[in-house]
């Protein structure tokens, strides 16, 4: 670990060592400290924790956010393979929480910083052993998904600004007093007033990836292939071959009751997916889903998939109003034929149940957008705005968001 005043050996560049004294630093005053504070719209108070934030407010407040619901923010803190330790920024007025953002303070020390990994990829650990790290910072985000972690009561959008821009002017108050950066991950133009006053406030900006969603203006299948031949007659013919080859390979897809007997056989196919496409296990240990089911009930689907009587896939809906987020996804990776079993779990036979549970949204996560998109899916891109704990930051940061953002672009196009 190194500390304040340890100098770098003298093979690194002088760009990196201008970025490592910048970044370097002892750590600020201790984060878990209580603090409340007033503003034009309310009083701001920091919850350590989940068991801090007022339950029943918060469930109104994030109702259509199945992602920030508290039964998944704390069943991803007590089953994370890695310490999380989130805070909360909550907002009060006279009539209870006006507004609130999930925040997990990284300090300069961490060994895992989400903040590095975003910015940096698979060159954080190294850039991290020679000093260079974007913390101390508040990183505002959703652990599980790429989402905007700011919740605004429902009001007229000019007092939703105002109750925003008190909510960010008790956030920046703090972060200066503690001397830690701004980081806000998972921002859309879709939250058009976070991205306005993010913008307003000069914080630096980068695109990138994008996120999926789906919106369900169709009643059955057939009405959902009539929508995907409004956008393309290939797409809708592809769809029906797909779902007639799927069942002719002798695949079934249905809704599984929950059994915690089950749970680690659920798991098991969720990891060696994960571990598949991200080259590591998830964040969340097998304990998760038993957890989600104890406190989440009927709004926690799995589906699954099975052929000759073997499960080979699996997927884990998790519902908050007329929203449903596909939390997790499993495939079997062995002895697997091309009877497209991944595109009728997610998209054919989803066609089917979403609307039959009056569900308007689908959200899904960051991979094979391409693919998602010939299915029906827009795509949002997510953005970051960061704000450096320190003046001279700005000055080394802008020119590496910029190059960040012209290859995340040139990336996805």
């Amino acid at each position: 670990m190194m500390s304040k005043g340890h100098t770098l050996p003298r093979a690194v560049s002088p760009a990196h060592d201008v970025y490592r004294r910048f970044f370097s630093r002892s750590l600020p005053p201790d984060l878990c400290s209580g603090i409340a504070m007033n503003t034009v719209a309310g009083r701001m108070r920091i919850a350590h924790g989940v068991e801090q934030v007022p339950e029943s407010e918060w469930q109104d407040l994030v109702v259509g956010h199945p992602a920030l619901r508290l039964e998944v923010l704390n069943a991803i803190t007590n089953t994370a393979i890695r310490p999380i330790k989130l805070q909360f920024f909550l907002l009060e007025d006279h009539l209870g929480l006006a507004a609130a953002a999930v925040c997990e303070p990284i300090a300069w020390s961490a060994a895992h910083n989400p903040l590095d990994a975003l910015l940096l990829g698979r060159a954080a650990e190294p850039a991290r052993r020679l000093g260079v790290s974007s913390g101390p910072a508040l990183v505002f985000h959703t652990p599980l998904r790429r989402q905007a972690p700011v919740l605004l009561r429902a009001a007229h959008p000019s007092e939703q600004r105002q109750v925003l821009d008190s909510l960010l002017d008790a956030i920046e108050e703090h972060a200066a007093r503690v001397k830690y950066g701004i980081a806000f991950v998972g921002v859309t133009l879709e939250d058009n007033l976070l991205w306005s006053a993010l913008r307003s406030r000069r914080y630096l900006d980068s695109e990138f990836d994008a996120t999926a969603c789906m919106q369900i203006e169709w009643a059955d299948f057939d009405g959902y292939v009539d929508h995907l031949r409004a956008r393309s007659k290939n797409a809708a013919q592809t769809a029906r071959t797909e779902l007639s080859r799927n069942r002719r390979n002798g695949v079934s897809i249905r809704q599984l009751p929950f059994a915690a007997a089950d749970a680690y056989g659920l798991y098991a196919i969720f990891r060696n997916h994960y571990r598949y496409k991200n080259g590591s296990d998830p964040p969340y240990g097998p304990e998760f889903l038993t957890q989600l089911a104890a406190s989440l009930g009927d709004d926690l689907l799995i589906f699954e998939a099975v052929r000759d009587g073997k499960r080979v896939a699996a997927l884990a809906v998790v519902c908050s109003g007329s929203v449903g987020w596909m939390a997790m996804i499993g495939l079997e990776l062995r002895d697997r034929p091309n009877d497209f079993t991944y595109a009728n779990l997610l998209f054919y036979h989803t066609a089917i149940w979403a609307p039959a549970l009056s569900l308007k949204t689908l959200l899904y996560g960051t991979g094979v957008q391409r693919f998602k998109q010939k299915r029906g899916c827009r795509l949002l891109a997510c953005h970051l705005y960061y704000r450096p704990g320190r003046p001279i930051g700005r000055v080394v940061a802008m020119p590496y968001l910029r190059i960040h953002q012209a290859w995340m672009r040139g990336k996805y196009r």
